[in-house]
């Protein structure tokens, strides 16, 4: 129901808008700790969290670079390592498109032609969508 007011969601669900929003605050809280749990089992240092978008921004201190964590319905929590590497030998690589591609489809973001890319360009773009939104 991506759009609609507490108030639409309410009515077509026969309950009270309150009570709507009770649901949503129980879900974002659950998201913020299943983001943040991620980070610290990861050691990654928290810059930013927005549980609303189900996102969190860090840096890994181990590997000197920007992590991103997302959640989502259809792939659960996943942390993506930013980098630039040779993603053609991954045996990762055809998974790591998918759920790519699928985080966009859930978020509503149209990604180009990915035909060529590799994931970590893919990634890229993505990940400078979300930050925007």
């Amino acid at each position: 129901m991506r759009g609609l007011s507490a108030s639409e969601i309410a009515s077509r669900l026969g309950v009270s808008r309150q009570a709507v929003h009770k649901g949503l605050q129980a879900v974002e809280n659950k998201v913020y700790r299943a983001l943040i749990s991620a980070a610290m089992a990861s050691k990654i240092e928290i810059r930013r969290v927005d549980a609303r978008r189900g996102v969190l921004v860090g840096w890994s201190p181990w590997l000197k670079t920007d992590v991103i964590i997302t959640f989502s319905a259809r792939n659960g929590v996943q942390i993506w390592f930013r980098h630039k590497g040779d993603c053609r030998g991954c045996p990762l690589r055809e998974e790591c498109m998918r759920i790519l591609r699928g985080e966009a489809e859930e978020r509503g973001i149209r990604l180009p032609e990915a035909e060529g890319m590799e994931p970590y360009q893919l990634a890229d773009i993505l990940f400078k969508k979300i930050l925007e939104e």
